[in-house]
């Protein structure tokens, strides 16, 4: 579909009109550059989204004034990369330009009140559980320095960025990850006709069990639990899902569990499903 340019807030940001005449916000980077009033913007520019303007929660008054200091957020940036070189032992040189681009966005969406939805905020919180420290130490830079209050979601997001740094993956690699994650917890609510989003902590009990194991294939780390032929036996139900769920893991993340990291896998799928 094809968008009437209505104004150009800056080179990220415009309103537009759909052919309806309904207004949308069309968000990505560069998607206003060199843009004229009047122009037409294409919705299959790779990296920008529309968001339509149903409800008056976008304050169009702020889109005329999506100023901010850009020196500050360069430091903010510097900072947040100097942080996980300390503490993380991050060395990407790319790591500066995807965080700065990532949090400008952010910044201008959340200054014209749109939405930013993280659907994998708890996979995320467990799987990149150091790098949502540093990602809580950009959030207090943001707030202080900008006034501006990036959210759980907005956090997760950050963090994710740090972990694809860190283990030198493509961002959509990581959030395949989190997606592989959010998806064994899926299986869990289907076989057993749970639903872990109501149990916030038995969600993340489950889900540090399985990233604990999946660290240990992907290292080599080997696991020992004595009573496994026993846990086959006596807990036989919890055992074909934690074989599903480690057919889940193979398929999707190239990690293959041993028989003693299923049985540690179908005792906790036992504990987060007994309820």
């Amino acid at each position: 579909m094809h968008y009437e340019a209505v104004q150009i807030c800056n080179n990220n940001v415009v309103l537009a009109r759909k052919p309806s005449g309904d207004q949308v916000v069309v968000v990505g980077k560069g998607v206003g550059y060199g843009l004229r009033r009047g122009a037409y913007i294409d919705d299959a520019i790779p990296g920008s989204r529309v968001f339509s303007i149903l409800d008056g929660s976008v304050d169009l008054g702020n889109m005329k004034r999506l100023d901010y200091d850009t020196a500050k957020v360069k430091k903010i940036t510097r900072d947040i990369v100097h942080a996980a070189r300390k503490q993380l032992g991050i060395e990407n040189e790319k790591l500066y330009d995807a965080l700065y681009d990532h949090i400008v966005f952010a910044i201008e969406r959340l200054k014209i009140g749109l939405p930013i939805e993280n659907p994998f905020i708890t996979e995320i919180s467990v799987l990149c559980n150091r790098e949502f420290d540093v990602a809580e130490l950009a959030a207090q830079l943001i707030r202080r320095e900008l006034d501006v209050d990036i959210g759980e979601a907005e956090r997760g997001f950050i963090a994710l960025h740090l972990y694809s740094a860190r283990g030198n993956l493509h961002i959509s690699a990581a959030m395949r990850n989190a997606r592989v994650y959010q998806d064994a917890v899926n299986i869990l609510d289907r076989l057993y006709g749970t639903a872990l989003d109501e149990s916030p902590s038995a969600r993340r009990v489950f889900l540090t069990t399985l990233n604990h194991l999946v660290a240990a294939a992907q290292s080599g780390t080997l696991l020992e639990l004595p009573v496994r032929h026993q846990v086959r036996l006596s807990m036989s139900r919890h055992y074909r899902t934690a074989q599903a769920l480690a057919a889940l893991l193979e398929r999707e993340l190239r990690v293959e569990l041993t028989d003693d990291a299923l049985a540690y896998l179908a005792v906790s799928v036992g504990l987060v499903t007994q309820h």
